[in-house]
């Protein structure tokens, strides 16, 4: 028999029992929530430290690409096209399965005979229409094929209206938004320059963003002469890759590149966007190179870039007219 006494000391045995099971349920809920919390900090952290190492790849890397270059000339020395003649290859074709048609005896119990002559009548109509429409596809591709053998005609010659078209249908210069601002083409006797804005030193991360062992960012300020190097590298790798576009795109076996950027003007005292860089890329020269694997700077000193830089002033204005690149007279 329960006594009442015995009866309240099992509950409150229950619910004691309760509540040390809701607590643990708390601080279980707790710890997973704050691992939970720990790890959405680490997941950001290796975001932050992945994107970073992405803007420092789109600056110092650009010029990271293979150069595949078109065949100008085969097309360009290409036979132009004849246009083409009709033919009545489908007409005949229906005309002939109307002509040797012959009824079998289902078709003649069924008396269809009739009925299967008008279909095949019919069909000869519609096979007209077909060669009449593979006519003009014929007609439209040798008019394609042929304005592309003129267009590469054209740029052979360096016709400069066709050169600027075949770099805007050939080539990526507009995505390279973190590289350069714009690129202006110089057609210079028979040189051909781009005068590229690059990206100004204010431009450049003014912090770094690194993992530690611990999984958690680590973002610092990035030193001056640290910033000026990247500015450096930055000008330096879409330089080529301007030129890589270029020698990509058209027909020329060698083209010249000169970069702009914000600097001080030591005549002025202001700071206005001047040459900083002249570079002159053969394609000769690409192909012995393993531009993958190379960085920026060091690929344009072997190429032979002229520049004014140190680590403590960053750029200097260089003399573009030293190169035969006259700026400043007015361009259209």
């Amino acid at each position: 028999m329960v006594t009442s006494r015995q009866f309240v000391r099992g509950v409150g045995r229950t619910m004691r029992a309760m509540d040390r099971a809701a607590k643990q349920a708390e601080r279980q809920r707790i710890v997973r929530q704050q691992a939970m919390d720990r790890q959405a900090q680490l997941n950001a952290a290796a975001r932050a430290a992945a994107e970073y190492e992405a803007v420092i790849e789109a600056l110092t890397g650009a010029h990271r690409v293979r150069l595949n270059r078109r065949d100008w000339l085969t097309t360009a020395t290409s036979p132009a096209v004849p246009e083409p003649e009709r033919q009545n290859h489908a007409e005949t074709a229906a005309a002939a399965r109307l002509a040797d048609y012959s009824p079998g005896l289902m078709t003649r119990l069924l008396r269809r005979e009739a009925k299967v002559r008008l279909r095949l009548s019919d069909d000869i109509d519609a096979a007209r229409w077909q060669d009449d429409a593979d006519h003009d596809r014929a007609i439209e591709a040798a008019r394609i094929r042929n304005a592309e053998i003129e267009a590469a005609q054209r740029l052979v010659e360096r016709d400069p209206d066709a050169l600027a078209a075949a770099l805007e249908a050939h080539s990526s210069l507009g995505d390279l938004p973190f590289s350069v601002e714009d690129v202006e083409t110089l057609f210079i006797d028979k040189r051909i320059v781009a005068v590229v804005d690059g990206l100004d030193l204010e431009d450049m991360p003014t912090e770094t963003v690194s993992l530690l062992k611990s999984g958690k960012a680590s973002i610092k300020d990035l030193a001056t002469g640290k910033r000026q190097e990247l500015h450096r590298d930055t000008i330096c790798s879409a330089a080529v890759r301007v030129a890589l576009e270029y020698l990509s795109a058209l027909p020329v076996d060698e083209v010249e590149v000169v970069m702009l950027t914000d600097v001080l003007d030591l005549a002025t005292g202001h700071i206005e966007a001047l040459p900083v860089l002249y570079l002159k890329v053969a394609a000769q020269a690409v192909k012995m190179l393993n531009l993958e694997r190379t960085e920026a700077y060091p690929l344009v000193e072997r190429l032979g870039g002229h520049m004014s830089w140190t680590k403590r002033d960053g750029f200097r204005p260089i003399n573009a007219a030293a190169f035969g690149v006259d700026l400043a007279t007015p361009r259209p």
